[in-house]
């Protein structure tokens, strides 16, 4: 990364050049070249992460405005009556066509990339997650196998996307780490999931430890309702439509009524919103 080049760079002629006036001082010539590396190494990669949250909060800016307008569009419908399956597909296209440029604008970031690895991490992850939104999931499997997994729907979709292309060991070993890594209600989506995909297996004495750990650790009132059904053999009952937008944004499960749906994502949240 060039970043750490021109750190070390820093570095060096610092040390030869103070080396040099100084011969007798080595012990201040060693401190002030290391000074000088974090200097230059703190500085550039704090001017990179701020053009990086600028291209972030743009594409969140131009994400917001079109799913605004496409609210609008919707209520306009609705109140015409105009409600049907021609009219959600011509909502889906646009949404869709939306968050491509909304993708497109994330190339700005291309030229960080060289500078400081995370960048190229970050933007990968973001782009994952917008691609996982409208079901390109070619696309957003090979990112969200290398995303970051520092917010838990990346974790989520991970484990959604595994369980969907049959790595069964991998959902388990991503559960387990995001188990471990997050805290408090942070956990809910987590144990939703997983017992979720449990009682798809049939597996309904392990989703009963998965929710029984889950209500315990979380507030979640879903988790504990989903514990009590199937430990009272109410296993047709099991649902997860009461965590909202949170559930339905794994793209597992689909929502009846037509609304507008937001989910959450990483970066402080870009509100990326579905419509049914």
């Amino acid at each position: 990364m060039l970043s750490l080049i021109f750190s070390i760079l820093a570095c060096t002629v610092c040390y030869f050049g103070l080396h040099y006036a100084w011969p007798d001082h080595i012990g201040w010539t060693i401190t002030l070249s290391v000074i000088a590396f974090l200097a230059v190494w703190i500085g550039l990669n704090l001017l990179i992460m701020k053009k990086l949250e600028k291209i972030f909060k743009s594409v969140q800016e131009f994400i917001q405005g079109a799913q605004d307008k496409l609210r609008r569009e919707i209520n306009m419908y609705q109140q015409k009556g105009m409600v049907g399956p021609r009219m959600q597909e011509k909502i889906e296209e646009k949404l869709k066509a939306s968050i491509k440029e909304a993708i497109e604008k994330l190339e700005e970031a291309t030229p960080l990339r060289k500078w400081n690895w995370l960048v190229g991490k970050q933007t990968d992850t973001m782009k994952a997650q917008l691609l996982y939104q409208i079901k390109d999931y070619d696309a957003a499997d090979p990112l969200l196998d290398k995303a970051l997994p520092f917010d838990p729907m990346i974790t989520a979709m991970k484990i959604a996307r595994y369980y969907k292309r049959g790595m069964r060991d991998k959902v388990t070993k991503t559960y387990n780490s995001g188990i471990k890594r997050f805290k408090g209600d942070k956990k809910i989506i987590l144990y939703a999931l997983y017992s979720w995909i449990l009682v798809k297996e049939d597996k309904i004495q392990e989703a009963v430890v998965v929710l029984d750990e889950g209500k315990t650790k979380t507030d979640s009132p879903v988790l504990k309702d989903n514990w009590e059904h199937l430990v009272n053999n109410r296993v047709k009952r099991f649902s997860n439509a009461g965590l909202g937008e949170i559930w339905y944004s794994l793209n597992l499960e689909d929502m009846k009524q037509i609304r507008v749906r937001q989910q959450a994502t990483p970066f402080g949240g870009i509100p990326q919103r579905r419509f049914r």
